[in-house]
């Protein structure tokens, strides 16, 4: 049977009205000291941390960070990141890390805060725009390394996160990421099987990967565009992931968009075996570099519904993000294999 939200879709396509339009409604966006707020017609969509939120009792405070999402929500109100989970306290919601790096000689990793070697910290609002079908904000990040006074920054990045006017039944939003470095010393990617842009779901999603599900946990669905779960899809190249599961008893579901303009694309993918997260993972095909003077730019697109999404919804949604060309520039012009 066809869920309400393709049913939606398939009602909106035959009116000539594509995933990305919508009608009425009115888009919000508000700033805070604290944090970049967008809401669709009163509900909340997503939440920007500008400061980072108090660590959990438990937690060690190593594992503060600001510069992330949290929360996105569905349309009925769930909130389906999770940030500080005790079992992967440096899992921050919808988040951007390197991991196994080398900056001036010297070992780096932005993704694991235990080993105290580097951080990401947001460092000021750049833009904010307010449009009738979209708003938009464009926020700055330090990727730093070190310690205390003796920190320094080794790459720049710019967020451009733009949320879309939809109907009431789904959100959709845009994130670009461009990264230089911050001095005449590149940042050079190891080779390894995880870091990137990353997705962290809630812990109610958590499970022993057994059992009667599939091997899925805690009732959460991996599913690709090439229709592999997290059993067989674990460092594919999918145009798309989604996660689906219950949340308060609601299902929901969490689709992310990688651009075919990225570097690498489509690029791998890390889907843990037992944990809701996921990442693209470029440096999973090997060593590459962000060179001085040059931009690593980085683009993804992200549907939230609250329903399961099928694979012939994902895909209508991924040609009509794929389909034009990016009028945003040309792809990963920072990197060097």
């Amino acid at each position: 049977m066809a869920s309400q939200f393709a049913v939606s879709l398939a009602l909106l396509s035959a009116f000539g009205v594509g995933p990305t339009a919508a009608r009425g409604g009115e888009l919000k966006l508000i700033e805070t000291d604290d944090a970049l707020r967008v809401t669709l017609r009163g509900k909340p969509v997503l939440n920007y941390v500008k400061t980072a939120r108090p660590v959990p009792d438990g937690i060690e405070s190593y594992y503060s960070r600001s510069g992330y999402l949290h929360p996105i929500y569905s349309p009925t109100g769930e909130e389906i990141t999770g940030d500080y989970p005790p079992d992967h306290a440096h899992q921050h919601a919808l988040f951007f890390a390197w991991t196994k790096c080398t900056f001036d000689g010297k070992e780096v990793d932005f993704w694991n805060q235990a080993k105290r070697q580097a951080g990401i910290e947001f460092r000021g609002v750049a833009d904010i725009r307010r449009g009738e079908k979209q708003v938009s904000f464009s926020v700055k990040h330090a990727f730093t390394v070190g310690e205390g006074d003796d920190r320094v920054d080794a790459l720049d990045e710019v967020w451009t996160v733009t949320v879309h006017r939809t109907p009431d039944d789904h959100f959709l939003f845009d994130i670009q990421s461009v990264q230089t470095c911050a001095s005449d010393e590149p940042l050079i990617l190891e080779r390894y099987r995880y870091g990137g842009m990353a997705f962290r779901g809630q812990s109610e999603w958590l499970g022993d990967g057994g059992g009667g599900d599939g091997g899925e946990s805690g009732g959460l669905r991996f599913l690709t565009s090439d229709g592999k779960d997290r059993r067989d899809g674990n460092h594919t190249r999918p145009d798309w992931v989604s996660l689906s599961g219950r949340l308060d008893g609601q299902d929901v579901s969490f689709t992310a968009f990688g651009s075919p303009d990225n570097f690498r694309a489509p690029q791998p993918v890390r889907l843990h075996p037992d944990k809701p997260y996921f990442c693209f993972a470029p440096m999973a095909l090997g060593q590459f570099r962000i060179e001085p003077g040059r931009e690593y730019v980085s683009r993804y697109r992200y549907l939230v519904t609250s329903d399961r999404v099928d694979a012939d919804t994902a895909t209508k949604f991924w040609r009509d993000y794929a389909g034009p060309a990016d009028a945003a520039g040309s792809p990963a012009a920072g990197v060097a294999d």
